[in-house]
């Protein structure tokens, strides 16, 4: 008798080149952890940045595809809701040959023995974080979908990356190393709305990214920051139990 299904999450991957060693971890742990009949969702920054269905970025991440091709053709179902450094996913995907993954805006829901797993990247948690919700309603809007199918897709990495760097030139250092106070507050804001929108939707259990925080209450858990702290987020929908599974 095969096992259960269960779904393993990822987040925050931030993924740039496969020859980092961090890369190639991840290529690793897509060949061997998920089994037939499993869910593997990508919550989002799986990639620093891909934008569009764009060359530059699918043949920087070919190996990245070829292991979705192989989860897909082994039975295993995949799901990337897209987050801040990578949006407007779906002809990417295609044109890789991935078109079975599905790709979502803003959250997956998926029920497994009678239950109900919510997956969102995490982006929308901040009702204070004011600028980067206008951008991201523009974006992910008619026009700036209209932008990111005109641009170059050298325009767009090069954009993408300046970005990128600048961001974490802004904020180098991680939630781990903030004082209590000032983690407790962006904990504080996560926890409220994980609850809100566990009663609103419904759902059993809440996973999320983003902030980059390793955190979690009674029914939510933020998967953190993997590069640094090393490990997915794993539903078990018979128990609705969520733990944190380090890498192999």
């Amino acid at each position: 008798m095969s096992p259960a299904p269960k779904v393993h999450i990822l987040s925050d991957l931030h993924l740039m080149a496969p020859s980092e060693p961090f890369y190639q971890r991840i290529l690793n742990w897509l060949e061997s952890v998920p089994a037939p009949g499993d869910h593997v969702a990508l919550a989002g920054d799986i990639f620093d940045v891909f934008v569009g269905n764009k060359s530059v970025f699918a043949s920087q991440h070919a190996p990245f595809f070829s292991r979705v091709r192989e989860l897909l053709t082994r039975g295993v179902h995949v799901h990337h809701v897209e987050g801040n450094h990578d949006f407007w996913l779906a002809g990417a995907y295609r044109s890789m040959d991935c078109s079975d993954a599905k790709i979502h805006g803003d959250f997956i829901e998926i029920e497994l023995a009678g239950r109900r797993l919510r997956v969102e990247h995490g982006d929308l948690a901040d009702p204070t974080d004011r600028t980067y919700l206008v951008l991201r309603r523009f974006f992910r809007g008619r026009f700036g979908r209209l932008l990111v199918d005109l641009a170059p897709g050298a325009i767009l990495d090069a954009v993408g990356n300046t970005w990128s760097n600048g961001s974490r030139d802004r904020q180098p250092e991680l939630p781990d190393g903030w004082s209590d106070a000032r983690r407790n507050a962006l904990r504080d804001i996560y926890f409220e709305y994980a609850r809100t929108r566990l009663a609103s939707s419904g759902a059993s259990a809440l996973v999320m990214g983003h902030c980059h925080d390793a955190h979690e209450c009674e029914g939510y858990m933020n998967v953190g920051f993997p590069r640094k702290h090393g490990a997915s987020v794993r539903w078990t929908p018979e128990t609705n139990q969520l733990e944190r599974v380090r890498f192999l």
